[in-house]
């Protein structure tokens, strides 16, 4: 399996339950725009149309992840990241942010010590 391969089925175990609150039209897939945003987001990009230009400008980079033949403008990506629904993708992205925050050490009663 490829490097790319086992990161998106990676993503995907994690983000497979999220619900896309798009329309059914959506040209983008919702896996495909989650892994757009981690990307941007590891590079330093903090919002929708700063997301949308990193996919612009990086979609050789990107390539080895995902295919699309455009990059989705940033009402696409604020419409994918839309909180509307318990599990939807902040909830989500929240908890796979606080995975990777070292843990803080515990005293006996389970407080931060």
């Amino acid at each position: 399996m490829s490097e790319g391969a086992t990161a998106i089925s990676c993503l995907e175990s994690y983000f497979g339950a999220v619900p896309d609150p798009r329309a059914p039209n959506a040209t983008h897939r919702l896996g495909d725009l989650i892994v757009m945003m981690i990307a941007a987001s590891l590079c330093g990009a903090s919002n929708a149309t700063e997301f949308a230009l990193f996919a612009q400008e990086r979609k050789q980079a990107l390539s080895r992840l995902i295919d699309y033949d455009a990059a989705p403008s940033h009402d696409t990506l604020l419409a994918a990241a839309a909180p509307a629904r318990p599990g939807g993708l902040p909830s989500r992205l929240s908890c796979l942010c606080r995975s990777f925050r070292p843990s803080q050490p515990r005293d006996a009663r389970g407080g931060v010590a």
